[in-house]
Formats: structure tokens, sequence, C-alpha cells
């Protein structure tokens, strides 16, 4: 166990430094990653730590692309949002490691699965031509709006699960083994999962979500500020952020992983 702490902390802070570099992690996201890799490395393996990998390598080049198309830049993800997206599959892959049940190995993939779901439906859908409706009521709603579907993005989500479901699967074969019945189980269990993760996501932005309304303009907001303009809660709890949204989805979609799976 001490070797691959170790081997984990190593290779975690590798990748998190070229993030870094690159501007797809912020400096605390840059010691958040390398902390959260190690732990999932040394209690779960090269398979969960690789599908983590997976998730952040591929949804960072889409962000990146998404921003490019839109002209913006981001300063990388802070350690809120690290946490947000991989701390559940941190506590599956603790899990796991003392129970030695592979439910708890199939619900941390399906955690990442439900974010790299989430990433992908969020920064393609917003390259999206087509109308944009939100998930509660199905009224027409602004482009990149928490709670808002589209067909291109809903596409993307699916195929983003999918892509974790095949990293996993390729990663699981080589190092533990796989007959085509576990292939056919688990690949349909981590993509529906994985893709329910990302509905439920929508569903909570939609729905419990904080959205802010500037007092002088009433332009809508969910960063909770608006430049020298005051902004008061429109709807949703203050306490429930994009990266809380994408937090309680995770874990959501690996307990029904759990469930599904007994």
């Amino acid at each position: 166990m001490f070797l691959n702490a170790i081997i984990g902390i190593v290779i975690s802070l590798f990748i998190a430094g070229l993030a870094y570099l690159k501007k797809s992690l912020d400096k605390s996201g840059l010691y958040t990653a390398t902390i959260l890799g190690a732990v999932i490395y040394t209690f779960g393996g090269i398979v969960i730590w690789g599908s983590l990998i997976a998730f952040f390598i591929s949804s960072s080049l889409i962000t990146k692309f998404s921003e490019k198309s839109e002209k913006k830049e981001s300063k990388g993800r802070n350690y809120i949002q690290v946490l947000a997206n991989g701390l559940v599959a941190g506590i599956f892959s603790v899990l796991y490691y003392f129970l030695q049940m592979e439910i708890f190995l199939i619900a941390a993939v399906v955690s990442i699965a439900t974010s790299n779901s989430d990433t992908w439906a969020s920064e393609i859908g917003r390259l999206s031509k087509g109308k944009t409706f939100y998930i509660l009521n199905f009224k027409i709603a602004p482009k990149g709006v928490s709670g808002a579907i589209s067909g291109l993005g809903t596409f993307a989500s699916v195929i983003g699960s999918l892509f974790i479901a095949g990293v996993f699967l390729g990663l699981y074969a080589l190092n533990i083994g796989l007959d085509w019945t576990q292939f056919l189980f688990y690949g349909a269990i981590i993509t529906i999962c994985g893709f329910l993760g990302n509905m439920i996501d929508s569903y909570l932005g939609g729905s419990i979500q904080a959205k802010y309304r500037g007092v002088e303009t009433g332009t809508y907001t969910e960063k909770g500020w608006l430049p020298n303009e005051k902004v008061v809660l429109a709807s949703g709890l203050a306490i429930i952020t994009n990266d809380a949204v994408n937090l309680l989805s995770g874990l959501a979609s690996s307990i029904l992983t759990v469930i599904l799976f007994l």
C-alpha cells in the first residue's frame, strides 16, 4: 500500500502539473488533484485512477475547445471544482479497498462517468444550433443555463458516459480480466448510470441550484455576483452552487449503481 501511495503521488503530481501549466488547473486545483489522485490510485488502483485521468484530459480538451469557440478563457479548475468531480470516486475507492466488493469499484467509475457526461453535455451543448429547453417544463431556455438540455448536448452526454465505460473496460480487461458477460453488464451499467447522473445534474440545476438577479438591470447569473451591481437570490437555495450540484449528482448516480447492482 505504501508503494502504491508513492506511485500515486508521483504520477498524479505529474499529470496535475501538466494541467497546471496548460491552465486547466489553478494552484489550489493542482494540490487537490494530486492528493485526490494519489488517494484514488492507492485505494482504487489503476482502473479507477485511469478512468479519472481519462475524464480530466478529455473534459479539459473539450472545455478549451468550447472556450476558444466562444472566445473565452477560464483560469482553470480550482480545488472546489476538483472535489466536486472527484470526491465521490475517492470515497467509493476507499470503500472498495476495505470491503473488497466490486460494486464499489463500479460505483466509483460511474461517478466519473457522470462528471464526464455532464461536462461533455455542457460544453458541446453550447455549440448547438438548435433550441435549448428547461428539463423541468421543456420551455425554451438560453444556452448554457443550468437545468437546460439540447439534442446535441444530450447526445454528447451519452457519448461522454460511454467513453468512460470504454476506458474502464479496457483497463479492467488488461489488469483483472473480463468475459463477455461482464463486459456487456459493466459497460451498460456505467453508461446508463453515468447518463442518468447527468440528467439528475440537470434536474437539480434547474430546481434547487441558486440563481441570482441583478437589482438594477434584472440580469440573471449563477455566480452570485455581477460587476458593479447588487444581486438578490431569484430561485433555488443559496448553498446549492453548480459545484454542489455536480457533487450531489455524482453521489446520486453512484448510490443508484449500488442499488441496481444489488
